[in-house]
């Protein structure tokens, strides 16, 4: 295949002649493929596009094109439908222009350009004509290549590995004939080590006949290996009397069950000079029980002991990847993995991280590449983006397991980075090197701080000063400019909200092992506006990707609101923030986060994943393998470092489920003693609880509460002793500790009326403690609220016992309110609402209580 010329000649507007070969196009923008075309309407919807891409198309191709009976054009994705020309004539169309709107925007475009067409040697012209009801509009993503059609791409090849007996295994290959064409040729197999030493070969005879629907399947002997683990096992299939080939090459490993013992946590080599306001307590020191221990065990049973694993690593199985962000799936789940092992002890899970690492370990190769793109492509696309989520998992793994392997393969890709991009003559611009003005590539910033932190060596703090310096460069996203003069996150790049917070996330990494004070104005100046102008009452923010102007909060399915990947990054962005400040007001994001968007983003039943996760219509949860498939069971699986910490080093009380903590720790005379709690309720049903401490010996020290800013009348006895909590501040006894004495809790969760503001005016939602509460039709099937509608409501009641719920529901919740009709509607949790499918609305035509 060959690369189209990346160089296209762009118009908004609507006009068939376009299409045509001798059209004058001298006067059109030139445009990169690959970016969105959104800045370039003066509309805002129902928008028309053209593209036209020059292309001269060798002779040399003629007699295999002409054997194939055409050229393949690969033209990626668009956003949202395309009709594509060659030459004037229509080649292929993907989706349905209007009135019969239907949106492909997903789906690659692959279409044929019949022999005939083509001027050969001679300026031949692709038009693609794209249309768009939002802004959104553009060919976003390649590839954008064409080549000969070859008995390759009529013949589908799929291959097995199959175990025996001790760890040998067989390779099957079969071969299904798509259209009448026939093969007569052989295939060429061997096994080698991980040094590409051949280990066993063997070539067979290979016919297909011309008989659309014929299948062949050929099986190679079985190989028993000796002493390794791991393989290369690879075929090439020749056509007789013919130079082209298939190959395919993929790493196996024979021991399943590779264990990996776990040594001491390793150490920071280098501290941050800005100390933390707030530790967690150790993961595997906590054990939740309540709704939150409900959802994390669902998280672990139904999403990642379900993982597709080959579906994760085979873009590094055998490159390229299945598409541009195969490779970012492996590195999330390496992360998610173990922080829910370290949580939990799963030994299942344990032995599947394991395979999975050390497979993943063994496909880097020689120079450091970890990556699913092949030489021609290194770092494009997303390349720098795939390494970087390298680097979060297998610095996880090494953190989680000492295994020192993991932390040379970061290394490793660290050091690549540093040689490939920089400053010096024959680097690359790591601007150019990603997606969104540069802001996908530069994210790597994060890791690359965490890789200076346990290395020590200063060469990869110098490359994360050179990605500012990089964000500041003509082309670049200017991230601390556009922050500090604007104040506005809109203006900063092209304004893709997961991969600027991304980077915010490692800026205040940054800020933290340096204490460049420099640095923190940026990301508190962000947290502000996002917060302030742009921030979902689920916790969450984003439509389209893209961070909107003031208040603009579409919440419906076609807005593409909440992705996945934003809220699980938006959670980090604040955990960074309370760990600088201990500050309650980031505890309070990251709670509504968790107990909204984020839950509400995986379904508990099935452990699919919405991608957007809407307020209002049906969630569309999918278990296809997409970037928030893998980032919301990571953001899930940090629930664990929330709960119960260490602000300013006094124990605290974050959230209040059901729960046992553990905690070393030492009191303010510098006495060490160990410390346990035990948290009994039913939580977040009420807002009663017990809290039984247990120490080691009889001694003072102090203990804190968080007060919600959602809670009232917080009261907590110890003994006769009764304090009063404010909300939004932490509640601090401190007293004479005896073991087994109890802190007596209880709070108001009052209900919440919040306004629609601009986006759904004279509209409310209801929240309850920092649940959002959701209308779901499957609970209401004799209700039905048309926004056309207008309600006052009367009463609200929890109730406790409900027949009213689905028998696989998860979760048991359901609240009451009656109409001044004297009709009743059902409410639950956001966060529960349309796991069964059933269409549901957070924005309600109720007006205030009568």
């Amino acid at each position: 295949m060959v690369g189209l010329n990346y160089d296209a000649k762009c118009k908004i507007g609507d006009n068939l002649e376009w299409a045509n070969l001798s059209f004058n196009d001298s006067d059109w923008d030139i445009k990169e493929l690959g970016t969105s075309l959104k800045d370039y309407s003066p509309s805002k919807e129902n928008i028309y596009a053209w593209v036209r891409i020059k292309v001269v198309i060798p002779s040399t191709m003629k007699a295999l094109a002409e054997k194939g009976d055409g050229i393949q054009l690969q033209l990626g994705k668009i956003d949202d439908i395309d009709q594509t020309f060659f030459n004037g004539k229509m080649i292929g169309q993907t989706g349905s222009f209007p009135p019969n709107f239907q949106t492909k925007w997903q789906e690659d475009r692959n279409y044929i350009i019949p022999v005939s067409e083509v001027q050969w040697d001679k300026e031949n012209v692709i038009c693609v004509r794209i249309f768009s009801p939002d802004v959104w509009i553009g060919m976003y993503q390649g590839p954008y290549k064409y080549g000969p059609i070859q008995w390759s791409d009529f013949i589908s090849i799929q291959n097995s590995i199959f175990e025996t007996p001790n760890n040998g295994f067989v390779t099957k290959v079969k071969f299904t004939n798509k259209r009448n064409v026939s093969f007569d040729g052989k295939i060429e197999y061997k096994v080698a080590d991980i040094n590409n030493k051949e280990l066993f070969a063997e070539t067979k005879q290979l016919q297909i006949q011309a008989i659309e629907g014929f299948e062949k399947e050929i099986a190679f002997s079985n190989y028993q290996p000796e002493n390794e683990n791991i393989f290369k096992v690879s075929y090439r299939i020749t056509e007789n009397n013919s130079t082209a080939y298939v190959s395919n090459e993929q790493l196996y490993l024979a021991n399943k069950k590779l264990k990996i013992e776990v040594g001491s946590e390793p150490k920071q080599l280098v501290e941050n000079k800005i100390k933390n306001s707030y530790t967690s307590v150790p993961f595997q020191n906590q054990k939740q029980y309540g709704y939150l221990g409900k959802r994390m065990n669902q998280n672990l049973v139904e999403r990642l002991m379900k993982l597709d694993e080959v579906g994760t690593l085979d873009g590094y199985l055998e490159r390229p990847g299945h598409h541009p962000w195969a490779g970012e799936h492996i590195g999330k789940y390496l992360e998610t993995a173990c922080n829910v092992w370290k949580n939990t002890g799963d030994e299942k899970l344990k032995t599947q991280v394991d395979r999975l690492m050390y497979q993943l370990v063994n496909s880097q190769l020689a120079d450091g590449y970890l990556g699913t793109y092949l030489p021609e492509d290194y770092w494009t696309s997303w390349d720098v983006w795939s390494h970087k989520y390298n680097l979060y998992g297998l610095f996880a793994y090494y953190k989680t397991t000492a295994y020192q392997p993991a932390l040379e393969s970061c290394k490793k890709m660290g050091d690549l980075l540093c040689a490939t991009f920089g400053n010096k003559p024959g680097q690359r611009d790591i601007i150019l090197a990603g997606t969104h003005i540069g802001m996908a590539a530069t994210s790597v910033l994060d890791p690359m701080v965490e890789l200076y932190k346990y290395t020590g060596e200063k060469k990869y703090l110098d490359f994360c000063y050179y990605i500012l310096d990089s964000w500041e460069q003509e082309n670049g996203p200017k991230v601390i400019s556009s922050l500090l003069s604007t104040g506005k996150v809109t203006k900063v790049g092209n304004g893709k909200a997961y991969e600027m917070l991304s980077n915010f996330v490692g800026l205040a990494n940054l800020y933290r092992v340096t204490g460049d004070e420099k640095l923190l104005k940026p990301v508190l100046i962000a947290w502000e506006d996002i917060v302030k102008n742009r921030l979902y009452i689920t916790g969450t923010t984003s439509s389209h990707e893209y961070f909107q102007e003031n208040d603009f909060l579409p919440a419906g399915s076609n807005a593409n609101m909440g992705e996945g990947c934003v809220t699980t990054t938006w959670i980090q962005f604040n955990q960074q923030l309370l760990d600088i400040t201990g500050e309650s007001k980031y505890m309070e994001q990251i709670e509504k986060s968790i107990y909204n968007h984020l839950l509400a983003a995986e379904n508990p039943e099935t452990g699919c994943v919405s991608y957007y996760t809407p307020l209002m219509d049906k969630k569309p949860y999918t278990c296809n393998i997409t970037c928030c498939q893998s980032s919301v069971p990571r953001g899930i699986a940090m629930i664990p470092y929330f709960t119960f910490g260490n602000v300013k080093n006094v124990p605290t009380l974050m959230f209040y489920e059901k729960a046992t903590y553990k905690e070393k720790m030492a009191t303010p005379d510098n006495k060490n003693i160990e410390l346990s709690l035990q948290v009994d309720g039913s939580f977040p049903i009420n807002g009663d609880v017990v809290i039984t401490v247990n120490t080691s010996k009889a001694i003072n020290f102090p203990i804190a509460l968080r007060v919600p800013s959602w809670c009232t009348s917080f009261v907590a006895k110890v003994g006769r002793k009764v304090y009063q909590g404010k909300a939004n501040e932490y509640l601090q006894i401190n007293r004479f500790w005896k073991s087994g004495e109890k802190i007596k809790v209880s709070f108001n969760m009052p209900i919440i009326t919040l306004e629609g503001g601009k986006s759904y005016p004279n509209q409310i939602a209801f929240q309850r403690g920092p649940q959002v509460l959701a209308f779901d039709e499957v609970i209401n099937p004799k209700t039905k609220l048309e926004t056309t509608q207008n309600f006052t409501y009367t009463t609200f009641e929890n109730i406790t016992t409900s027949n009213l719920l689905p028998k696989q529901w998860i979760g048991n919740q359901v609240y009451q309110v009656k109409l001044a009709t004297n009709e009743f509607i059902n409410l639950v949790p956001f966060a529960d609402a349309s796991q069964t499918g059933g269409n549901m609305k957070v924005w309600l035509p109720i007006n205030t209580k009568k």
